[in-house]
C-alpha cells in the first residue's frame, strides 16, 4: 500500500476499536489478532468514533448563500438550531444531499465534540504515534460499496450491535442517508434481559447464548424473556425507519443487513422478516484468506475496507484524526527551507576547497575562472532570493490570518447583538402595544414615556380622575407587569389629572 502523493509506504493496515483497544492486523490479504504495542511506524493506523458520540442533523441553506460564505452560513445554523453550548469546542462536518427544493440546498451535518475525539483517541496515540484515519462507524460502511462488495443499485438499511453501542445506517445508490444511535447496545440488551429475569447473567455467557442457540433457547423461560426483549428492539427500529423513510422520501428499503460484534444472533432474521417485513442479510464480509477460521468484529473489516479506500482516493473530508503523520520533511516548507540552506552550505564550503586545491591551474586559468565565480555569485543572489520571496509568503500568510481572526471576532460581536435585540426589544415592544391598548380605551394621553433600569416610566393625563384609575386598574389585572404608581394630582391650571405610572416585568 503506498499513497502516491505523499510518497509513504505502508506495510500493513492497524485497526483499533477507542474503547476496548482491541487491534487487528490486515496484510498479505490476512487478518489476524494484533498487539498494538508490538506496532511500527510504518503501519497505517485506522480507528472510529461510536456512532453516539455523533450528533446528526439536517438543515437547509438558501441557494442565495455565496459558496465563500456557506461554511460559516452552516456553522451558525447548527449552533442555532441544535442548541449548541458556545463554550465547546466541536468538529462539524456536512454532505450535501439531494433535493428537489429550489430555494433551498439540504445538508446531513455531523457535530462531535472534539474534547471527546482528543479523549478516546488519546490512548490509541499513546501507542501508536500515529492515527491516520478516523471516521464515525456508519461512514465505514461506505467502503463496502467502493470495494465492490455490495452493488449500488438499492436503498440498504445495516443495524449493527456493539457492546457499547449499536447504530442504524441507510445508504442509497451507494452513497450516505442517514445513520442514528440506537438505545439497544449489547450490555443494554443485556441489562434488560437480566431485569426481566430477575438474576444476574455473565455478559459473555449471555453472548455465547445469543450467537448459539439465540432467539431460539432451549430455556423456555429464556426464549419468553428474549421474545419479549428482541420484539420491542423491532418496533423501535420500525420506529426509527418510519421517520427515516418520511423524512428522506424513501419509497422502500430493498435490503437490510443485521450483525453484532460478538457474532450472528440466532434467530434475528426471523424478527427483521414479522416487524419490517425485510429478508434480512448477514452483516458479515469476508475480505481475507484466512477470515473463516474465526468471526471477526465486522467493524475491524469495514475499518481495513475504508482504509484501502482512503489510500487510493485521500479524501479527508470525513477524517476526524487530530493526531495525523505529517508529510515527508522534503515536502514541507521547513525542509525545502533546509535544503537551500544545506544547498548553499555546501556551495559555500566546496569553493574554498576548490580554491586551495587548483591554486596553480587557477593563476594560469584566472579569467576562466573569473567567469565561474560570477555564476556561482548569480546563483548564490538567486538563493537569497528565494529566501526573500519565502519570508514575504509568510507575511502574506501571517496578514491573513489576521484578517480571518477579526472577520470572526466581528462575526461573534454581531450574532450577541442579534441575540440581544431577539430577547430585549420585543419585551419592550409588548409592553408599549399592552400601554397604548389601554389608554386608547380609557380615552387617556401618555403624555411622556422614558426607560430606565429594565422598567417603563410613562406619565398619563385625563380630564376624569376615574378614568385614569380605572386605567391603573386594568392594567394590574393584567398580572403581566409589576406596576408602581404615585398619587393622581391636578395640573396646575386645575384641567387635567395627572399621575405617573412604572412598569415593569414580573420577577
Amino acid at each position: 500500500m503506498v499513497t502516491k502523493d505523499k510518497q509513504i509506504s505502508f506495510s500493513e493496515i492497524i485497526s483499533i476499536d477507542p474503547v476496548s483497544l482491541n487491534s487487528y492486523k490486515y496484510a498479505k490479504n490476512e487478518i489476524q489478532v494484533f498487539n498494538i504495542d508490538k506496532s511500527k511506524k510504518n503501519s497505517f493506523f485506522v480507528s472510529y468514533i461510536q456512532s453516539k458520540d455523533v450528533i446528526s442533523a439536517t438543515i437547509e441553506i438558501s441557494r442565495n448563500i455565496p459558496e465563500s460564505d456557506l461554511k460559516d452560513a452552516i456553522e451558525i445554523k447548527v449552533y442555532d438550531e441544535l442548541g449548541l453550548d458556545s463554550a465547546v469546542d466541536y468538529t462539524i462536518t456536512y454532505l450535501q444531499t439531494e433535493t428537489n427544493d429550489t430555494k433551498n440546498k439540504v445538508f446531513n451535518v455531523f457535530v462531535i465534540d472534539s474534547s471527546i475525539v482528543g479523549s478516546q483517541l488519546s490512548s490509541i496515540r499513546k501507542k501508536t504515534t500515529y492515527i491516520d484515519y478516523v471516521t464515525t462507524a456508519p461512514f465505514l460502511i461506505g467502503a463496502l460499496y467502493k470495494k465492490a462488495l455490495i452493488d449500488t443499485d438499492a436503498t440498504d438499511c445495516f443495524v449493527y450491535f456493539q457492546k457499547n453501542d449499536a447504530f442504524l445506517a441507510i445508504y442509497k445508490g451507494g452513497e450516505y442517508l442517514y445513520s442514528k444511535s440506537l438505545h439497544y447496545s449489547l450490555k443494554e440488551i443485556t441489562e434488560k434481559f437480566c431485569e426481566l429475569i430477575g438474576e444476574r447473567i455473565d455478559e459473555d455467557d449471555f453472548y455465547s447464548l445469543l450467537t448459539s442457540e439465540g432467539l431460539k433457547s432451549s430455556n423456555v423461560s429464556y426464549q419468553t424473556y428474549l421474545m419479549q426483549l428482541f420484539g420491542e428492539l423491532f418496533l423501535y427500529i420500525n420506529d426509527v425507519l418510519i421517520f427515516a423513510k418520511r423524512s428522506y422520501e424513501i419509497d422502500v428499503i430493498d435490503r437490510i443487513y443485521l450483525g453484532s460484534e460478538v457474532g450472528v444472533l440466532i434467530g434475528i432474521d426471523e424478527y427483521a422478516k414479522s416487524y419490517l417485513g425485510l429478508e434480512s442479510h448477514e452483516f458479515n464480509f469476508s475480505i481475507a484468506i484466512n477470515s473463516k477460521e474465526w468471526y471477526v468484529d465486522q467493524i475491524h473489516i469495514l475499518m481495513a475496507l475504508a482504509s484501502q479506500v482512503y489510500l487510493e482516493e485521500k479524501d479527508d473530508k470525513l477524517n476526524f484524526s487530530i493526531f495525523r503523520r505529517p508529510p515527508p520533511l522534503v515536502e514541507r516548507p521547513v525542509g525545502k527551507l533546509l535544503g537551500v540552506a544545506v544547498a548553499s552550505i555546501i556551495l559555500s564550503l566546496a569553493y574554498p576547497a576548490y580554491q586551495f586545491g587548483h591554486a596553480q591551474y587557477l593563476n594560469i586559468k584566472l579569467n576562466s575562472q573569473k567567469e565561474k565565480f560570477n555564476a556561482l555569485n548569480k546563483q548564490n543572489n538567486a538563493i537569497k532570493q528565494q529566501l526573500a520571496n519565502l519570508k514575504a509568503e509568510k507575511d502574506k500568510v501571517l496578514a491573513l490570518v489576521d484578517k480571518e481572526t477579526t472577520k470572526l471576532d466581528f462575526r461573534k460581536k454581531l450574532i450577541k447583538e442579534i441575540h440581544k435585540k431577539k430577547t430585549d426589544y420585543p419585551m419592550k415592544a409588548s409592553m408599549l402595544v399592552a400601554l397604548l391598548d389601554l389608554s386608547n380605551k380609557f380615552e387617556s394621553r401618555v403624555s411622556e414615556v422614558t426607560y430606565k433600569d429594565n422598567n417603563l416610566i410613562f406619565f398619563v393625563q385625563n380630564q376624569d380622575e376615574k378614568k385614569i384609575t380605572e386605567f391603573i386598574k386594568e392594567l394590574t389585572d393584567l398580572k403581566k407587569y409589576k406596576i408602581t404608581t404615585d398619587k393622581i394630582e391636578k395640573s396646575k391650571d386645575n384641567s387635567l389629572y395627572l399621575s405617573k405610572i412604572t412598569i415593569g416585568l414580573k420577577s
